[in-house]
């Protein structure tokens, strides 16, 4: 019995260690993933660490790499050491960005002002939303110490006039950025730290304009590169308008893919390609980067391949990577550097750089180090959906690529033959790089998204060569050309290409079943399905199979109960939840938080019910006998009056208040409350009703206390 133990203990070890030899050398692939943990445990800890911890991490963990090494220790301890090491340096990267970015941020105390500032960029995700990003010049009631280095603002009145460079002055409500809408959710106030947004809101009135003051430096070459490229994307906009009938939808789509700016995409456009699996178009990212820069390559290495003097004099392959990467730059400053497009530009310059040294171009060290830049550059990018989304997606079709064997070449096989097999190895080379691609960021559509496009694989291998061959190539010359009347055809030819991506991604979104929507799971599955991804990628041999469990976490973790009820993070809004479905006590305000919780947790319709749940007069909501929950609700700024305040609490346990009550009548006295200062100190909150008794889940404890924390506005809508 014992010598069958041992045995079998033998083979266990034996193949352990075989598994262990196969990853040797793949040290370098960890680094990323070590030094993005360190970043992501700093973004998620509830207090800010001291200098003085950080330092006193970084000392013991490079004492442990020293030790280890002295030791003369093989194998798993010293790599376990370095790698702890950078996962500190991660933590103190992070911090330093996080510092280096600080600037003022509005402190919610005033929300109306007038603003004199400079336009730097037009933005908006369609054309119903646009929105502006200003440099304040003066900003009424603020010292220029107190003064925001930028603001986002929505336009009420639709501005056409408006281009980056001009002077604007105007009445503006603003608020400091905005927490999560719900605990765990999105905190928009973070990504706006790091972006240096100071505050966030919108324009309700016209606006004057005027000439802008003399800048120098950064701000002037920053004026003058987004004047270019809105001048740029009128001029796609203007040249492909009313093309197959479509007015400025071609167009719109068009400049999206070139500059970056999505102010002229059409709402129904964006739901198509986010329901059909292809939004990611829409998004300037390692798709537009690989082709762009891949179809210069291609494109000044067989121009130089025809001229003889230079392809037997010149290293043609290496001057045509150096043209790719100043396509790339050229590329990335005229989509305004976004964040998905700055990661790709990265990618695709180590890439061409790895040519340039005679290395493998595409390669995992490629992307590891690609990675590794990202994080040095904007460690903040580890939360980023985007970021997460497209390395875990590139990691898995490098690993896939390093699972394939080349081809033999056959010698005198006739042409047809040669078609046939290349046409059937690039459709099955398609569908299992269409396939691990999609499975790779499943997990996170799921959790973030809450959606899983079911066609999304047919969809994406009938755009891709069209987009491929067609729409990008012809946007490239039809921008460097639009200058010209040369221009006009290929701009014609990419609208046309893009026509019919446009048909593809309206016929698949509108099939049965095109899209399922599904409740997101706890935070550990996203972390298990993660690491579970990041392993089948980066190990080698059989081993690498293990990972496959963890990185299935998001379809079989069990969800969250729903919670009871929802409470709009400054008391805006409430959401209650029945077995019937959910439904908010005011449709018509802060919607998105609501949306965005039903979302979270897959929730049914029951808007019907609150005709019958709830009698509501004057911003105050008071239960009626059917009424799921004895909860009243009162949304006003101001106080309700004594005798609505007295019937409230009369139906009510729990009494929900925007705003302060300076003296409660004796009705209330046993009543449970929830009043302004709570929602300044808890944020969104959620509650469970168990026993009798409400249990309440908040956002702000979780958030801590951080730099870009701030107390909520008073005011709202």
């Amino acid at each position: 019995m014992k010598s069958a133990f041992f045995s079998r203990f033998a083979v266990l070890q034996a193949a352990i260690g075989k598994a262990c030899e196969a990853q040797s050398g793949r040290l370098m692939l960890w680094v990323p993933v070590a030094l993005g943990g360190g970043c992501a445990v700093y973004l998620s800890l509830p207090f800010e660490p001291l200098w003085v911890v950080i330092g006193l991490l970084t000392v013991l963990s490079g004492a442990g790499v020293w030790l280890s090494r002295r030791g003369d220790r093989q194998g798993g301890l010293v790599t376990l050491s370095w790698l702890v090491l950078v996962f500190v340096l991660g933590m103190a990267l992070c911090k330093a960005r996080t510092e280096s970015v600080a600037a003022p941020v509005l402190s919610g105390e005033e929300t109306q002002f007038f603003i004199d500032a400079v336009v730097l960029d037009i933005t908006g995700q369609d054309s119903v939303s646009p929105r502006i990003v200003v440099a304040p010049l003066r900003v009424s009631g603020l010292s220029p110490e107190n003064t925001p280095i930028r603001l986002r603002l929505g336009l009420r009145n639709t501005e056409p006039a408006l281009m980056p460079g001009q002077r604007i002055r105007a009445f503006a409500i603003v608020h400091p950025p905005a927490g999560p809408s719900m605990p765990g959710g999105y905190d928009f106030a973070r990504s706006a730290w790091f972006d240096a947004f100071g505050g966030v809101g919108f324009i309700p009135g016209s606006i004057t304009i005027s000439e802008a003051p003399e800048v120098s430096g950064r701000l002037a070459r920053q004026m003058a590169l987004n004047g270019f490229r809105w001048r740029l994307t009128q001029t796609i906009v203007d040249r492909l308008e009313g093309q197959w009938g479509q007015g400025t939808r071609m167009g719109g789509f068009a400049a999206a893919l070139v500059t970056g700016h999505q102010a002229f995409l059409e709402p129904d456009l964006v739901a198509d390609m986010r329901d059909s699996g292809l939004a990611h178009i829409l998004s300037i990212s390692g798709l537009h980067m690989a082709i762009v820069g891949g179809f210069s390559f291609f494109l000044a290495r067989a121009i130089m391949a025809l001229i003889p003097a230079i392809a037997l004099n010149y290293p043609v392959k290496k001057l045509a990577a150096c043209f790719g990467i100043v396509t790339v730059c050229l590329y990335l400053a005229i989509s305004g550097a976004p964040a998905p497009a700055i990661r790709a530009a990265i990618v695709a310059i180590v890439a061409f750089g790895a040519i340039l040294i005679d290395r493998r171009a595409l390669s995992l060290r490629a992307l590891a180090l690609a990675a590794i830049i990202v994080l040095m550059i904007t460690p903040e990018a580890v939360f980023e959906v985007g970021f997460q989304m497209s390395f875990c997606a590139t990691a898995a079709l490098l690993a896939l690529a390093e699972t394939i064997r080349p081809m033999p070449k056959e010698l005198s096989v006739p042409v047809w033959v040669k078609l046939w097999q290349g046409g059937w190895r690039w459709v099955r080379l398609t569908v299992a790089a269409s396939t691990v691609a999609g499975l790779a960021t499943a997990p996170f559509g799921i959790f973030y998204f809450n959606r899983a496009q079911l066609y999304s694989l047919p969809a994406n291998m009938l755009e891709a060569p069209v987009t491929a061959l067609i729409v990008m190539p012809a946007l490239a010359i039809g921008t460097a050309l639009s200058g010209t009347s040369l221009g006009a055809p290929f701009l014609y030819v990419s609208g046309a290409g893009l026509y019919v991506v446009d048909r593809i991604s309206t016929g698949i979104a509108g099939l049965p079943g095109a899209v399922a929507n599904v409740a997101s799971p706890p935070d550990i599955a996203i972390l298990l399905s993660f690491a579970g991804i990041i392993w089948l990628c980066l190990i080698r041999g059989k081993a690498r199979w293990a990972g496959l469990l963890a990185a299935c976490a998001v379809l079989y973790w069990p969800r969250v109960t729903p919670p009871d009820i929802w409470l709009d993070p400054q008391g805006a809004n409430a959401a209650i939840h029945t077995e019937a479905g959910a439904y908010a006590l005011r449709p018509k305000v802060q919607q998105f938080g609501y949306e965005k919780w039903v979302q979270h947790y897959h929730l049914k319709n029951g808007d019907a019910q609150l005709g019958e749940h709830y009698a509501c007069k004057r911003h105050v909501c008071v239960p009626t006998e059917k009424a799921a929950f004895p909860v009243g609700f009162a949304f006003g700024n101001q106080p309700p009056d004594i005798q609505r305040l007295e019937a409230l609490c009369r139906k009510s346990d729990l009494v929900i208040i925007r705003s302060h009550i300076e003296a409660w009548p004796g009705a209330c006295a046993k009543v449970n409350r929830i009043t302004r200062s709570d929602f300044k100190r808890l944020g969104a909150m959620e509650l469970r009703r168990t026993k009798g008794q409400w249990q309440i889940r908040a956002s702000e404890p979780q958030r801590g206390q951080r730099p870009w924390t701030r107390k909520l506005n008073d005011s709202g809508a």
